[in-house]
């Protein structure tokens, strides 16, 4: 099985990170994010490397899912908050692929 992996890293605005971290929380969106047909997995975590950052994880199981997110109320939600609290965005984009079936070779590391 294939699936795209979204890596986003907000940069905020100084000393803004508690109230988006909340706010995030408040309107639900992880929540209402899971509920959708063809997510995977959506988390937000605070990196510890940066006291101004946040990061969303997330694992959708084709292109087309993603894009339907990005029309959905709580997606909208998500833009407004980082209108208001966030000055840089990167966004790394991967497809993953399943390796269940596939041979691993034993490394022994030194």
């Amino acid at each position: 099985m294939k699936c795209l992996f979204i890596q986003v890293r907000y940069s905020l605005k100084s000393g803004c990170r508690d109230d988006f971290y909340q706010r995030f929380r408040d309107n639900n969106i992880r929540e209402m994010s899971l509920t959708e047909e063809g997510n995977i997995e959506y988390e937000l975590y605070m990196p510890q490397d940066s006291g101004n950052d946040v990061c969303l994880l997330e694992k959708w199981e084709s292109l087309q899912a993603h894009e339907k997110h990005m029309h959905t109320l709580h997606y909208a939600i998500l833009c407004e908050l980082k209108a208001k609290y966030v000055k840089k965005v990167e966004i790394k984009k991967y497809w993953l692929t399943d390796f269940e079936d596939a041979e691993v070779e034993d490394i022994k590391l030194r």
